[in-house]
């Protein structure tokens, strides 16, 4: 199985772009899970009645955002 960071045996490979934008994309996905978390606390500190998707939101932020980042760490 051939992995994307795979050690080339050729010293002057360049590996492009590829590595930094895989670096944005984990900061990207940890900015989202940050903000799924300030969501989630956010929610638990309203008062008054909420509907069951109120409680969703908040996790489903935090879940998307959970998986943008493993895509950028597989992807470094």
């Amino acid at each position: 199985m051939i992995l994307a960071g795979v050690a080339h045996n050729n010293p002057n490979y360049d590996p492009g772009w590829g590595p930094f934008f895989a670096a944005l994309v984990v900061i990207a996905g940890c900015v989202i899970v940050i903000a799924g978390g300030a969501v989630s606390l956010g929610m638990r500190r309203l008062e008054g009645r909420r509907k069951w998707g109120d409680h969703a939101v908040g996790p489903v932020i935090l879940t998307i955002g959970l998986a943008i980042a493993g895509l950028g760490v597989w992807l470094l």
